[in-house]
C-alpha cells in the first residue's frame, strides 16, 4: 500500500502507554493499534513511502524512535532518538530505509539497517551564519534522496545536501515555519 493512500490518526495521550491508532481511509475502521513502546506521549509519526513501516517518536527523556510493522502491530526496531525534543519525522520518499527527524537545534538523518538504525547529526557549519544552530520545526525532501529542506523556528528555510547545510534562506517567513511541502519542484510554506 502506498503511503499516499494511507490516512492515519494518532492519539497524543499523556500517560504510561500512549497508542498510535492507524485507521483505514475507506471504512474508517481501526486497522492497527500500536502500543507498549512509548511513555509520556508521542510527538511525531510517519509512514514510509511503501506504506510498510510506521515510525513514531516518544516523549520520554530519550525521545525513543520506534519503527513498526503496523499491519502486524509488531515493533521492528527501537532506539534513542535525541536528548532534545523532536518536532517532526519524515521518511525519505526516494529510499524506504531512510528518514529524518528535526527538533530543538538539530536535524538527524537516519538509516534503517538490518535489525537496527544508524543516525548522523546534521552539520550546520558556516551556512548557518552568525546565529548558528536553530530549532528545526518541519522537513520535506527534494527531488533526490540527498536533498531535504527544513523550516526553522527563526523563519528561515534551510537546504541540506546529504547531512550538511548548504544554503540558508534568511527571513523567508516572519515567524516559525511549522509546515513545509514540495509541490512540482517548488517549496511551499
Amino acid at each position: 500500500m502506498d503511503s499516499a493512500a494511507m490516512f492515519f490518526f494518532f492519539l497524543n495521550q499523556i500517560g504510561r502507554d500512549p497508542p498510535v491508532h492507524v485507521w483505514d481511509p475507506i471504512t474508517m475502521q481501526t486497522s492497527s493499534i500500536l502500543k507498549g513502546q512509548h511513555y509520556r506521549g508521542i510527538s511525531a509519526v510517519g509512514f514510509s513511502k511503501n506504506g510498510k513501516c510506521l515510525a513514531s517518536v516518544g516523549l520520554d527523556d530519550y525521545r525513543t524512535i520506534v519503527i513498526w510493522d503496523w499491519k502486524k502491530g509488531d515493533k521492528l526496531v527501537s532506539q534513542r532518538g535525541h536528548n532534545d525534543k523532536i518536532f517532526c519525522l519524515r521518511w525519505n520518499p526516494h529510499d524506504d530505509d531512510r528518514f529524518v527527524t528535526v527538533g530543538v537545534k538539530h536535524i538527524k538523518f537516519w538509516t534503517k539497517a538490518g535489525g537496527g538504525m544508524t543516525s548522523k547529526q546534521g552539520v550546520f557549519g558556516k551556512a548557518a551564519g552568525k546565529q548558528g544552530k536553530q530549532n528545526q520545526m518541519c522537513v520535506v525532501f527534494g527531488k533526490t534522496a540527498d536533498i531535504c529542506i527544513t523550516g526553522g523556528g527563526d523563519g528561515c528555510i534551510y537546504i541540506w545536501t546529504a547531512t550538511t547545510l548548504t544554503k540558508k534562506v534568511d527571513d523567508a517567513h516572519q515567524g516559525p515555519l511549522f509546515a513545509i511541502t514540495a509541490v512540482q519542484d517548488k517549496v511551499r510554506f
